[in-house]
């Protein structure tokens, strides 16, 4: 019997030597570059695409509506790309497709359910009365707002533009087949901190209501204070990507004449992306960015920015933040606190004087001491000169370089003690204290003296009741340390000077910074700045303020 031979196994790329594995590596990065730049090509052609949408359009337009639904749906697709919140809600409305489109979210979808989907759904059943009429009421969106939404607030739009902000904005878009123009329908509804207490200006007696992020909100907390028609709201747009809402309030009866205009003009010069704070919008508007004096007021508290729009002030509440600005802003007005209008006027008028001595005290009592230790030990008393001969014999560090350090570790306790959680923050403060107090004293690196100098200094510069003001006063105590150091008390006496100069020199929106408090023209506003009289004795607004109406009382026109 013939036996059968076995066939031999031989390896593929023996008799196909192009199917080896090197050879289909290079055929598999073949392929993946291949995938690449399908992709990037497909790319590309939708570009291209929405580029030949955009041809009729107007250069600030992204596209213009057409009158077929599903192209407009496809327009705000390829503007709405890879947003996944964007919701696109296709329904029939008396016979026709409609499209509502929403930020998932930010939007009231029981209320788009109640009233804007249900009432055009039922449009189309046989008992509806309006159905003889559907082809009427169809025509424009301008008649189905009128005549079957339920929505209170609703406008019609006709660009694009304007659709796709109110979209971002929390609210519903609304097209319907055959109509040209968008309806735009208010439904914001989003999640937001409720009223609270204020956080930085709290006052014992008196109001402590807060603004909170949401501008809407902000601007209840003032009209629901005054049902004064005279107190107007502009809203403007900052951020060329963020488009914040930013409003200009105002008394129209009041207000300085041109004082608006000043302000609005400034705010429409605003050029950046984002604006995410009211503190840069203060960045923009201020006549000199390099001082270290704050030229804007910034309140949290809604009795204080009406109080200041009474005044002929001008305020700017800027949407998710409830910090808001006021202009012009004085030296005058950073000393004010709203306690003072709570307690008797002599008391009130005693810590006004306190405020403007210490203020003086947190910026040169580090630099008088040294002056005085360093080059002036004559003028001490004998015996506080021996005493303070002795402790400075203990320390191995002059003067200058001893409160320089104790500025640094002021400085970095009270970092520590704001970005800390605040459970671990009065650890820190102990802490504190206890290397200042104790330990530092102890070891012979600090004067004593020293030490009572710079908590003198600090305590001082804690009862300014604006604390953009107090971080200027922390801020000034080093140039007023060098000069002092260099120059000894003539070296103060001209850091003295500059500053006030500097102050005087300073214009906030056209009014002088500091030089009110020595203008004889204005002496009559010491009675509500340097002091507080009576209420019933201060009948007259600021006059640095260039009201309309000086007079407090009930005029005609408010």
């Amino acid at each position: 019997m013939r036996r059968m031979k076995c066939p031999r196994i031989r390896k593929l790329s023996a008799d196909r030597p192009d199917a080896s594995i090197q050879q289909a590596e290079k055929e598999l990065t073949k392929l993946q570059k291949m995938t690449r730049q399908s992709t990037v090509f497909g790319e590309e052609i939708e570009d291209l695409v929405d580029q030949l949408r955009q041809v009729a359009a107007p250069s600030s337009e992204p596209f213009i509506f057409t009158s077929i639904l599903e192209e407009n749906k496809k327009l705000l697709q390829s503007i709405f790309k890879d947003c996944g919140d964007i919701e696109f809600r296709n329904f029939d409305a008396g016979g026709k497709s409609a499209l509502l489109v929403y930020l998932e979210g930010m939007a009231d979808t029981s209320n788009l359910e109640r009233n804007v989907i249900k009432p055009l759904m039922s449009q189309t059943g046989p008992d509806n009365p309006n159905t003889g009429n559907l082809s009427e009421i169809f025509t424009t969106m301008k008649s189905i707002s009128e005549h079957i939404l339920g929505a209170s607030s609703v406008s019609v739009l006709t660009k694009a533009s304007a659709a796709i902000e109110a979209v971002m904005m929390g609210n519903a878009l609304l097209l319907i087949d055959g109509l040209s123009e968008g309806l735009s329908i208010s439904a914001i509804k989003y999640v937001k901190r409720n009223i609270g207490g204020a956080n930085n200006e709290h006052i014992l007696r008196g109001p402590n209501e807060a603004f909170n992020e949401g501008l809407t909100d902000n601007i209840v907390l003032i009209r629901r204070r005054s049902r004064d028609t005279n107190i107007k709201v502009q809203i403007l747009k900052v951020g060329e990507r963020t488009k914040n809402s930013i409003a200009l309030l105002y008394a129209a009866n009041l207000v300085k004449p041109g004082l608006v205009e000043e302000v609005e003009r400034r705010i429409k010069l605003i050029d950046t992306d984002k604006v995410l704070a009211s503190a840069k919008i203060e960045e923009f508007i201020v006549d000199h960015p390099w001082s270290p004096f704050p030229q804007v007021q910034t309140t949290e508290r809604p009795d204080k920015v009406l109080a200041a729009l009474y005044e002929g002030r001008v305020g700017l509440i800027l949407d998710g933040t409830p910090a808001t600005l006021l202009v012009p802003c004085t030296y005058n007005v950073l000393m004010q606190s709203p306690d003072d209008y709570t307690i008797q006027p002599v008391i009130a008028s005693l810590i006004r004087l306190t405020r403007n001595v210490t203020a003086f005290i947190a910026i040169y009592l580090p630099a008088i001491y040294v002056s005085v230790v360093s080059y002036h030990p004559g003028m001490l008393p004998t015996t506080m000169a021996i005493s303070v001969a002795e402790l400075r014999a203990r320390t191995p560090f002059p003067s200058f370089l001893e409160a320089i350090m104790m500025e640094i570790l002021l400085e970095v306790f009270q970092e520590a003690i704001v970005r800390l959680p605040q459970r671990l923050s009065g650890a820190a403060t102990m802490l504190g204290a206890f290397m200042v107090g104790t330990t530092i004293v102890q070891a012979g690196l600090i004067n004593p003296l020293l030490v009572v100098v710079v908590a003198i200094t600090a305590i001082s510069s804690y009862s300014m009741p604006s604390y953009t003001f107090n971080l200027a006063l922390r801020w000034l105590r080093i140039p007023m340390l060098v000069l002092a150091s260099i120059l000894g008390l003539y070296g103060v006496i001209i850091g003295i000077l500059a500053v006030t100069i500097h102050a005087c020199s300073l214009r906030s929106f056209g009014e002088s910074y500091i030089g009110g408090l020595f203008d004889i023209t204005l002496l009559s506003d010491w009675k509500d700045g340097v002091v507080r009289l009576p209420s019933k004795l201060l009948k007259e607004r600021p006059k640095e303020f260039g009201s309309k109406d000086q007079t407090r009382g009930g005029e005609e026109d408010g």
